[in-house]
């Protein structure tokens, strides 16, 4: 079997005294600040080199939660080798709420303290001037600033940038967004580089404002960045085999936090153990304790999604448990999944396949969450039976009535609330909330159809919660079938007997009427057979004789002839008889 090699020798890395108190060296919770422990992105600064010494004021990066995107922002100034420009990192992350003035006037402070200017030479303006004019940051800060710089031209590195579309997005849309393009346009040396943690296609406004800016995904490591990321940070320490490190990529997939995290994992149940060789089953027993790890990471990675983007979510890793399970090599599509669980296919759900496959967190047939890490942590956390009920947050309007069906409900003013209840599904038609009330209410009317039909979705949603219902409604409303005993109607009370017997096998009500049904057709099919054999016979025999005479009469030859109107005779044989005399 093939291994990393570390630098020193395995009988160093094993008798050491030294190794116990080591630190665990993979890093999770932060960002990469230590260049020997960044791996990767060459072709993302290659990119970010050529647009600048073009002169290309605007560069757009972007990319899922967790990808590393601040990491990379901040070793831009480390990696990015063109001469003539001074990074200033200004992260948006905390300031969400704040005015345009606010933002400006960070904004001024970073790029002093970057520069550690002194107040002679520039002088930051508050947010009372910037208040009552915020072109003083473009005719005298920036100004000042591009004195001090000389030749060298001033990048912003604004991190989080979609922050602010996130909570204000009137005031980014209407004044930051614009107001930035303006500067970038006024100041010769000012170039910009925001980082988005989404897709460009969620702020078409910014798209527009930046129209043609060149944009880059910080994605996935490839697979060479991934293995130095594996094994680089704990070389000397830990021994990785060929199969333990392709264990480790096909959890994470190249995604640098999930990477970090397991390998934190297994470098600390190597120390616990003080056993730094570590195998494919190694790095299995730390897929849970790297799920624990990850929790934070992993929850803010999830709340990031809208509600019909995470049911997606869950639903591909719940179809891929499925056919893990039963040994099948494809698993089934999320959508047709979804719907063997009740839910309504929507144009919200459709598209919401659509955007995970093009952000990257399923693959390119929609069929595989991408990290496997996530498809696990995904199962345990987010159920799909428990995540298809947030569907019915959807629709504000279905949920407000919601509210005036079930006071209806209250004071028993049934008909109206079946009503609201039926609308709401209009509105939602995944509000499972309304689907259980309108199965119960239906039910209490011994509306046995209608109950049957929501009964059916109920029990879709949740087969141990609505199970009990679910038969007693196909039994109420087979017998309300049954009783009418016609044809129609029994092949309808058989498919509600049927049911229940599919349910609960030994259902003995059910099997009961379905030998009631058997038994009754059968019977009524003798009855039927037998009043057929008798009308045959009386029709019949009349017409037997008639045939009988006909053939007789119509087929006899020349020298014969009919007698009795039935066979024939010959002629001669009657003349002899008549000439005989008697014997007497």
């Amino acid at each position: 079997m093939n291994y990393i090699e570390p630098t020193i020798k395995d009988s160093e890395i094993i008798n050491s005294d030294s190794i116990m108190p080591q630190r665990n060296p993979y890093i999770i919770g932060r960002p990469i600040t230590e260049p020997e422990k960044f791996f990767g992105r060459e072709s993302l600064f290659h990119f970010l080199e050529d647009n600048l010494r073009e002169g290309t004021k605007v560069l757009l990066l972007h990319g899922q939660r967790r990808i590393g995107k601040s990491s990379v922002l901040f070793h831009i100034p480390n990696f990015v080798v063109e001469d003539g420009f001074h990074f200033v990192a200004f992260d948006l992350q905390d300031k969400g709420q704040l005015s345009l003035s606010e933002i400006l006037h960070e904004l001024a402070t970073e790029i002093s303290d970057d520069l550690d200017l002194d107040v002679t030479q520039v002088t930051v303006p508050t947010v009372a001037e910037l208040e009552a004019d915020t072109n003083i940051l473009s005719r005298e800060f920036l100004p000042a600033v591009s004195q001090v710089l000389d030749e060298e031209n001033l990048v912003l590195l604004l991190d989080e940038f979609d922050v602010l579309s996130n909570h204000n997005p009137t005031a980014a849309d209407g004044d930051f967004f614009p107001y930035l393009k303006s500067l970038v346009s006024e100041q010769d040396q000012l170039y910009i580089i925001p980082v988005i943690g989404r897709q460009l296609d969620d702020l078409p406004k910014l798209l527009e404002l930046f129209k043609g800016a060149p944009n880059h995904e910080i994605g996935l490591l490839n697979n060479e960045s991934t293995k130095r990321l594996i094994a680089n940070p704990a070389q000397g320490v830990l021994r990785y085999d060929d199969e333990a490190i392709q264990a480790i990529m096909e959890l994470s997939a190249g995604h640098p936090y999930f990477t970090q995290v397991i390998c934190f994992a297994v470098f600390g149940q190597a120390r616990e153990q003080e056993n730094w060789q570590v195998t494919r089953a190694d790095v299995e027993k730390v897929v849970e304790p790297a799920i624990e790890i990850a929790e934070g990471g992993l929850a803010w990675f999830w709340d990031g999604l809208p509600i019909p983007e995470q049911v997606i979510f869950s639903a591909v890793a719940e179809a891929q448990r499925i056919a893990i399970n039963q040994d099948e090599r494809v698993p089934e599509q999320p959508l047709k999944l979804l719907k063997g669980y009740g839910v309504i296919l929507t144009e919200q759900l459709e598209q919401a396949l659509k955007r995970l496959i093009k952000n990257g967190f399923l693959n390119d047939s929609g069929l595989k969450v991408t990290v496997e890490l996530v498809r696990r942590w995904l199962l345990k956390r987010y159920p799909l039976q428990q995540e298809i009920l947030a569907l019915e947050s959807l629709d504000s309007l279905a949920n407000d009535l919601y509210k005036i069906a079930v006071e209806q409900s209250k004071r028993e003013e049934k008909l109206d609330a079946l009503k609201n209840y039926e609308q709401i599904l209009k509105y939602n038609p995944n509000h499972f909330s309304t689907v259980f009330e309108l199965a119960e209410g239906y039910l209490s009317d011994q509306n046995f159809a209608k109950a049957v039909e929501y009964y059916t979705r109920a029990y879709q949603v949740d087969s141990i919660l609505h199970k009990e219902r679910l038969v007693q409604s196909l039994l109420s409303y087979g017998n309300e079938l049954w009783s009418k005993q016609q044809p129609a109607n029994l092949n309808r009370a058989r498919k509600q007997f049927t049911r229940v017997i599919q349910i609960e096998p030994e259902n003995q009500i059910a099997r009961e009427k379905l030998r009631e049904i058997k038994d009754f057709e059968s019977k009524k099919y003798s009855k039927i057979w037998f009043a057929r054999f008798i009308a045959a016979i009386i029709v019949g025999i009349p017409l037997l004789v008639a045939f009988g005479y006909y053939l007789g009469y119509s087929h006899c030859s020349k020298d014969l002839k009919k007698r009795d109107g039935i066979g024939c005779r010959s002629i001669l044989q009657n003349k002899c008889t008549k000439i005989v005399p008697s014997r007497h």
